[in-house]
């Protein structure tokens, strides 16, 4: 059950990457693919054109796109290790 804590924390994390330029959601990998889940459900099709970074209770962590695609669970070697975890993306800046 979410805490008023915790409510204020992930509000603190959505403004944050809205002033970031970061689009906030859940990271999901399907047949092959990764995508952003956004609140509202609509998925969007990440590539090697993203920033990609998980939250991991603390802090977010960057992540390559193969990473988001090969890094699998140690005990559920058919389970990506990042499925299921809150993300954020933006586009990389085009140099």
């Amino acid at each position: 059950m979410d805490t008023l804590s915790d409510h204020i924390k992930y509000t603190t994390r959505k403004i944050d990457a809205f002033l970031e330029n970061y689009t906030l959601g859940t990271l999901v990998i399907e047949n092959g693919q990764a995508f952003l889940q956004l609140e509202i459900g609509e998925l969007i099709q990440l590539n090697d054109s993203f920033i990609i970074e998980v939250f991991d209770g603390e802090k977010y962590n960057c992540i390559s796109y193969e990473q988001a695609l090969n890094t699998f669970c140690a005990d559920m070697p058919d389970c990506p290790l990042f499925a299921g975890l809150e993300a954020r993306i933006k586009r990389k800046a085009v140099a």
